[in-house]
């Protein structure tokens, strides 16, 4: 269970900086002069209009990019593989996009590089963001029904093709036994109400309002039926873009990892900016830290589902000032606490930046981790799911309840 060791040295230098910052004088926003402001570069980035994406907004409603001596200019388009087709015809420096369209991108010669990571899906069914769903009154009741039915996904040969064709792999199925229909994100809702497809994968906004509003219903989670938090976003950057502009490049991913580290302890503040109807949805888990051993079992997937001709060069499309790490579920109930790594009890880490998301479903206990460095605990008594940003050093941690100190457990980092 220990992951290789992976250079995360300067992420967790740049958190450690950013946190102490905000303890001591708050959000960036404001901290920069009027005349700082006349000097800020642009920066052009594609993005997509779902929820995933808006730690950018909040990030420039922060002052983060400001800070950094950017000025973001946002340009949406409707899916990865439309973005990808934009840089490589230079209309944009850097894109929002799902890890399928970059391998594709990597393997046909369009020149990217990973600007930053972004997040990753959920665990289950039940907490992910981006699922299939079903009219309400609709036969289909299992990811078994699926077989033979038309699904839309936002683009062929896309991350929604390889987790979907990934997911009925993994569950025995023909992956090929599903058709797929290229429907945009925003139309899908009007795709399943006039009977276009039986079914549609979709990720918030889009699938809150679809359970919410029209009654669907949902019977399928891809990313997790393959893996536990599976890599879904990131940004890239046209690597000419990022090798005539190094340092500005090297600015945006800061920005960009202040942004998302915020947007993952401010939650409230990344619904805010969402319409008032959508706003009670279910959010990802947003990482400056990226798990390579999980993309590479990605790459292998897009190339079995045909995405990809070719593995890609990982160690060319992910630079080594993407930092590695792993994301951890923490866990506890009324009278039950753990900390896993891919299902598995963490027994060892190595030293390093890591992600932690905890699910606190007690209301009476709460989760305490205590080591080096690190004195973190979710509050009672009520139940909460917060994620936090760590950086483990060599030595003992603990995790326990305050309340049931009977309920612990331990792991070295070294």
């Amino acid at each position: 269970m220990t992951p290789s060791k992976r250079p995360r040295q300067a992420l967790a230098v740049a958190l450690a900086v950013a946190a102490a910052l905000l303890v001591l004088v708050g959000p960036a926003a404001g901290s920069r002069t009027t005349a700082d402001r006349h000097a800020l570069t642009t920066v052009t980035v594609d993005t997509l209009p779902i929820a995933n994406g808006l730690p950018l907004d909040l990030g420039i409603s922060k002052g983060f990019f400001a800070n950094h001596g950017i000025e973001i200019k946002k340009v949406t388009l409707q899916s990865g593989n439309d973005i990808v087709l934009a840089l490589a015809n230079s209309n944009g420096d850097i894109g929002y996009i799902g890890w399928v369209p970059a391998f594709i991108a990597s393997t046909s010669g369009v020149g990217v590089t990973t600007a930053a990571a972004s997040e990753v899906e959920g665990t289950n069914l039940a907490d992910n963001w981006q699922n299939i769903v079903v009219k309400g009154s609709s036969s289909i009741r299992t990811p078994q029904d699926l077989a033979g039915k038309t699904i839309a996904v936002n683009a062929l040969h896309g991350v929604g093709e390889v987790v979907i064709r990934g997911a009925f792999k993994k569950l025995g199925l023909d992956p090929q036994s599903v058709k797929l229909l290229a429907v945009p994100f925003p139309a899908m809702r009007t795709a399943l109400a006039n009977g276009q497809v039986d079914a549609i994968w979709t990720p918030e906004p889009f699938l809150s309002q679809a359970v919410t509003q029209d009654g669907a219903r949902v019977v399928m989670a891809p990313g997790p039926t393959i893996m536990p938090y599976l890599p879904n976003g990131l940004y890239v950057a046209r690597t000419a873009w990022a090798k005539d502009n190094p340092a500005l490049a090297k600015q945006f991913r800061l920005a960009l990892n202040e942004s998302l580290v915020y947007a993952q302890g401010h939650p409230a503040e990344i619904r805010a900016l969402l319409p008032a109807a959508s706003r009670n949805i279910k959010l990802p888990v947003w990482s400056p830290v990226l798990d390579r051993g999980k993309l590479l079992q990605l790459a292998k997937l897009a190339k079995e589902f045909g995405a990809i001709s070719r593995l890609p060069d990982l160690t060319q499309l992910v630079p080594g000032t993407i930092a590695s790490g792993v994301i951890l579920k923490a866990d506890v109930g009324a009278s039950t606490i753990s900390l896993r790594l891919d299902r598995q009890a963490v027994k060892s880490l190595s030293p390093g930046t890591d992600t932690i998301a905890v699910s606190d479903r007690s209301a009476r206990q709460n989760f305490h981790l205590k080591g080096p460095g690190i004195d973190r605990k979710t509050a009672g008594p009520r139940s909460a799911k917060v994620t936090w940003t760590v950086v483990f050093r060599k030595g003992t941690y603990r995790y326990y309840s305050d309340t049931s100190p009977k309920l612990k457990g331990s792991f070295t980092v070294g």
